[in-house]
């Protein structure tokens, strides 16, 4: 059976990186991005089974980037978490900045630091509601 296949969009090298480890050392296939532009053009190329995305980043915001996804036909059926450490930044309640955007659905979001075994599971939840086999272990 196929690994699961996964597009990583953070401009922050490390945290791609983790992710990237931790995903691939799970029987996932990653691709990764550190600009949000080059991360949309993977995901267009060959979507993925889920997209993990990072709300901040500077040249072009996460939530823009998951608009761009979402209103895309090749994209706009693939699962999206939001990875973000902006809850730390908001004064407002986080929740309540989110569902500003619920019309482009993100189908989970993540607080960095990310724990490890949070994160599997999220993506277990997710890709098994999307009709994702499980993945082959590595």
């Amino acid at each position: 059976m196929a690994p699961r296949t996964a597009v990583i969009i953070d401009d922050e090298p490390d945290i791609t990186t983790y992710l990237e480890t931790l995903l691939t050392d799970n029987g996932w296939s990653v691709r990764a991005a550190n600009d949000p532009n080059r991360g949309i053009a993977l995901a267009q190329e060959a979507p993925p089974d889920v997209i993990l995305l990072d709300v901040m980043m500077p040249e072009r915001g996460g939530l823009s980037t998951l608009i761009a996804l979402r209103k895309d036909p090749r994209t706009k059926d693939v699962p999206v978490v939001l990875v973000t450490g902006i809850q730390d930044t908001l004064t407002a309640d986080f929740e309540a900045f989110l569902a500003r955007f619920k019309k482009y659905h993100p189908d989970a979001y993540l607080q960095k630091p990310v724990e490890s075994a949070e994160l599997l599971k999220t993506l277990e939840s997710i890709t098994s509601r999307s009709g994702h086999p499980e993945a082959s272990p590595a």
